[in-house]
């Protein structure tokens, strides 16, 4: 009968694996690699949607943000029996907005502003320093919400590029648009007589503004 004398080590390193062994080893690694190679096909092909999707995503909560101050402002006009406005200014080639409030009971007014007797509560507001990739801009081949012509100017609120809601929740109509660095289009529109907000989204494959 043989005899095995064990000097020192396993046993394995008297007895390498067998063929079949080696042979399970190479497949389970032949399968690593081949789902790797998988894997990583995926991410390169859900990158680009991934890219676009942030990018739609941020344009989404910029005109959110916006339609939500405009919201806010509404609500303390009516609370405070005192009109509050967004007051769009242009620096340069970037809009901002100021959050301001009436002073003397004859609606927020930029000759006010500048007079003191209206005051500025939050602002200037940027929002392509919030959102970075957004600005206050828009596609000049595109027709507005409403079917308006189309126009350069991001800013519709009137001459003096102005939301100002009134004691009563009313507004000075208008919208406000905003782009992604893609060129995803928003718009945010108020109504006059209610002073609705409502977030809309440009479909280039119909044309049409749809609600966000």
């Amino acid at each position: 009968m043989r005899r095995i004398v064990r000097v020192g080590g396993s046993l394995a390193a008297w007895f390498p694996p067998t063929q079949s062994a080696q042979s399970d080893r190479g497949t389970s690694l032949a399968e690593l690699v081949l789902a790797l190679g998988i894997v990583l096909g995926l991410i390169g092909l859900l990158t680009p949607v991934t890219a676009s999707a942030i990018d739609s995503g941020r344009a989404r909560q910029a005109a959110g943000f916006v339609a939500a101050r405009l919201r806010h402002a509404r609500q303390q006009a009516v609370t405070r029996s005192a009109s509050t406005g967004l007051v769009f200014d242009l620096s340069g080639s970037r809009w901002t907005f100021r959050v301001c409030v009436d002073g003397d009971a004859n609606g927020v007014r930029r000759t006010d502003l500048r007079a003191g007797k209206d005051s500025c509560v939050e602002g200037p507001v940027d929002l392509a320093v919030l959102f970075p990739g957004i600005d206050v801009g828009v596609d000049d081949t595109i027709r507005g919400p409403d079917g308006e012509a189309p126009s350069s100017d991001p800013v519709r609120f009137g001459a003096s590029n102005l939301a100002s809601f009134s004691p009563t929740g009313g507004c000075t109509p208008g919208s406000l648009f905003v782009r992604s660095a893609k060129g995803v289009q928003y718009a945010v529109r108020v109504a006059g007589v209610t002073g609705r907000t409502r977030v809309l989204r440009y479909d280039r494959a119909t044309r049409t503004w749809k609600d966000a």
